[in-house]
């Protein structure tokens, strides 16, 4: 009895130690299968692809108002600060002016006097007053050198005062009250931050493919790269020779924050291409000279071939290869290979 117990202890111990082994074996075998590759992936949709022409720009206003002075003198009164609001009409700036002040109080004193001479000597005619006498009576009596006098002397007097040609907010005051100022010296500049646009130039090729009233993308660095709509509102009908380019203006719709002078990255659509398979452009990869994807299957980065159509904002068509809802591999896809184990990281 004692030996048959012996027999299956050994037994025993000799199932335990195969078993422990079996699993040493896969153990060892699972260590020496590559670990995944971490991926980012996209999915392949069926979206409107942009082409886009890119240019680099800069915010102004639609409208700006140059502010200078128009007469010698003192400035006595001036915006505080820049960005002061203005309504249409408002006088910015005003220049001292004393002698064109009296000019004007003894140019209307003549006038009122020529006037009632005029008055006394029409009344006092003997004759019929026709239209010829009356312009006869107003020469010989001075009142039209009067009357013009008087014009020359209230537009002087009035360009003392700077006023705003429409409703905006001032900017770059270079003057302040107490300083003396020529005519031509530069005050500031009146702009309207409710009307913006964005001026690009184009190379000729790129000016040839704008056409006004055409879309655009807008992204503005200053507010966090948003994104504006805006629409192409002309184009230059001429190419400087210079430099051989010209101008595009794109309007913006109002938005809280942006100002002038601000930087844009514009991209002006020249094609729309509705219901087209997209992908992220960063997908497609060169290898023997033809281009390719990796898509994700069962865990596994396969190496598929593809055809391009178009590309436009980050984005390119896809005719053949793919299908719509297929994982395509957008990032650490450089140095895969066929059938290589990948974790999508999205």
């Amino acid at each position: 009895m004692k030996r048959f117990d012996r027999l299956q202890a050994v037994t025993a111990l000799l199932c335990v130690l195969a078993a422990c082994g079996a699993e040493t074996d896969e153990t060892v075998r699972e260590s020496l299968e590559p670990s995944p590759l971490p991926v980012t992936a996209s999915i392949a949709r069926v979206d409107t692809l942009y082409e886009v022409l890119n240019a680099t720009g800069r915010v102004e206003s639609r409208r700006s108002q140059t502010l200078t002075a128009q007469i010698q003198g003192q400035v006595i009164q001036a915006p505080l600060y820049d960005g002061a609001p203005f309504s249409s009409g408002d006088v910015i700036f005003r220049v001292s002016s004393g002698e064109y002040s009296a000019n004007l109080a003894a140019a209307a004193g003549a006038h009122r006097s020529a006037q009632v001479l005029y008055q006394f000597e029409c009344d006092n005619y003997q004759g019929e007053l026709t239209d010829e006498v009356r312009q006869m009576l107003r020469q010989t009596t001075g009142l039209d050198q009067a009357q013009a006098t008087l014009s020359r002397a209230g537009t002087q007097y009035s360009n003392s005062a700077i006023r705003a040609g429409f409703d905006g907010v001032v900017a770059s005051v270079s003057v302040r009250e107490g300083m003396t100022v020529y005519p031509g010296t530069p005050l500031g500049e009146l702009v309207d931050p409710q009307s913006l646009q964005v001026r690009v130039e184009m190379d000729e090729r790129q000016l040839a493919r704008c056409v006004q009233g055409s879309a655009a993308f807008v992204t503005i660095p200053s507010l966090g790269d948003t994104t504006l709509a805006g629409t192409v509102f002309s184009v230059s009908p001429v190419v400087n020779p210079s430099y051989r380019a010209g101008t595009v203006m794109v309007d913006l719709p109002f938005t809280e924050n942006l100002r002038p002078g601000a930087t844009a990255r514009v991209e002006i659509v020249v094609s729309e291409n509705p219901g087209v398979l997209v992908i992220p452009e960063e997908a497609i990869l060169i290898r023997d000279n033809r281009t390719m994807v990796f898509l994700v299957e069962d865990g596994k980065a396969k190496w598929i071939y593809v055809t391009v159509s178009a590309r436009g904002r980050g984005t390119v068509s896809i005719t053949e290869g793919i299908a719509e809802g297929d994982q395509v591999i957008t990032g650490g896809h450089y140095s895969l290979a066929h059938d290589a184990p990948v974790a999508v990281m999205n």
